[in-house]
């Protein structure tokens, strides 16, 4: 029997992709999983290509890999490997470049790349015109449980590349996704954490022809034995007041919105080809707040974007301070060969991107904190990630508002328990469970 390991980089999608990958090579009764840091005889790398630095932390990966274990066969797949395939073929040691609509035939390219040879199996994206099923079970190394409803993306931010590296907008049938639900849930899975490309964009190219995501959180929410249900990030163009109602009224709905906002500036917005203006933005997210008692409400901020002057830069920090945003993932932005924006010019240079995006970071831990001492004293249900730090034995956990909880001495893990807050610490709260 062959021993594999994964090694993944990324968003959740790419998290749900590599146990998709598992399930089928498992499926096949010839492999077992094995640790990274385990001996193998296949290493699979699912790659990241959103920053210059994600395809860079990919190679260094690779190239341990071949430096640690010169026998073993290394297996890309990913974005990157959707968008420079032969650049990742040419690394030492790999010997299978998988595309994103090849991944179902893993097991058998595998096996048809013989000892020394170096195989690219990366069909056109635009042949995924399909949802690929996989019937996943376990999250391996997850405490929460990721169901992916739909893959790919319509839009055309100048920006991304996802389109190009994930094809079209296709969703899963619903059926297909309760029925997992109900696998998970009834595995021990306690949270599940619903997750897409655009999920907002669910349903539209079903027969039903219209966006069907807030009937299946409802469908979700009446799974018996769930506990918390979790919606990933969603665009802000599709967080319909329907959803915010179902999160304001439901109390499995876990009370957290990830909603990009890329930047404070109408004219950035304009040339990333963003769908909405920042007072939209900011009124969605007001609104969130005003309905959603305790919401976490984070998003994701690009700084340096080509053209953006100071007085762009001024507008998101100035919004990102005054909306009741509780965090925030800044990046600097990163050219991407094959985006509009790659041809715009007007570069921002490195140390003033740098310097703005560090500003955002800053603006962002303090609100942060700002928002965990407001939960001081009170009492939140959190969902046990045991493995976090398992030398230790302690209890670590994850509230519906996404805050990092601390509980102390303890080794349970996958329950809900419900945790009065003590204080807060660097990155997150300490508390004690409320029996």
């Amino acid at each position: 029997m062959k021993r594999v390991a994964f090694c993944t980089f990324g968003c959740r999608l790419n998290q749900y992709d590599t146990e998709a990958m598992r399930t089928l090579l498992m499926d096949e009764g010839e492999y077992r999983t094995v640790p990274l840091t385990d001996e193998a005889d296949v290493y699979v790398v699912n790659t990241c290509s959103v920053t210059n630095a994600a395809d860079a932390s990919a190679r260094k990966m690779v190239r341990r890999i071949h430096a640690e274990r010169p026998d073993a066969r290394i297996v890309v797949t990913g974005c990157y490997a959707q968008r420079a395939p032969q650049e990742l073929a040419a690394l030492p040691g790999v010997s299978l470049v998988l595309g994103a609509a090849d991944r179902p035939r893993a097991a058998r390219e595998i096996e048809r790349t013989r000892p020394g040879e170096v195989r690219v199996s990366v069909s056109p994206i635009a042949e995924a015109n399909v949802f690929h099923e996989v019937s996943i079970t376990e999250m391996m190394e997850h405490s929460r449980a990721f169901v992916k409803v739909q893959e790919g993306c319509n839009e055309s931010c100048s920006f991304c590349i996802v389109p190009a590296t994930r094809g079209a907008s296709r969703s899963r049938r619903p059926e297909n996704v309760l029925a997992q639900v109900r696998e998970l849930v009834a595995g021990g899975y306690t949270e599940v954490v619903v997750t897409g490309v655009h999920v907002g964009d669910f349903g539209l190219d079903l027969p039903e022809r219209r966006r069907l995501l807030p009937r299946l959180i409802r469908d979700i929410l009446r799974v018996r034995g769930l506990d918390r249900f979790r919606l990933s990030s969603i665009e802000p163009s599709t967080v319909t007041d329907d959803l915010i109602q179902l999160a304001a009224g439901e109390e499995k709905f876990a009370r957290h919105f990830h909603v990009p906002m890329q930047s404070g500036s109408d004219a950035v917005l304009s040339r990333m080809r963003r769908r909405y203006t920042a007072s939209e933005f900011a009124a969605l997210v007001h609104r969130i707040a005003e309905r959603v008692p305790d919401c976490g409400i984070g998003t994701d901020v690009i700084a340096g974007f080509p053209g953006e002057t100071d007085e762009d830069f001024q507008r998101t920090f100035d919004q990102l301070a005054e909306t009741p945003l509780t965090y925030a993932h800044a990046f600097t932005y990163s050219r991407r060969p094959g985006s509009a924006a790659a041809e715009y010019g007007g570069e921002i240079p490195g140390d003033v991107s740098r310097r703005r995006t560090s500003a955002l970071r800053k603006l962002s831990h303090d609100k942060n904190r700002a928002f965990r001492e407001r939960l001081v004293g009170g009492v939140e249900r959190v969902v046990l990630e045991g493995k976090r730090h398992p030398e230790r034995a302690r209890l670590f956990g994850l509230t519906g508002n996404f805050v990092k909880v601390d509980l102390g001495p303890g080794t349970s893990q996958r329950t809900m328990v419900r945790a009065r807050v003590v204080s807060v610490t660097d990155d997150g709260l300490a508390g004690e469970v409320v029996s």
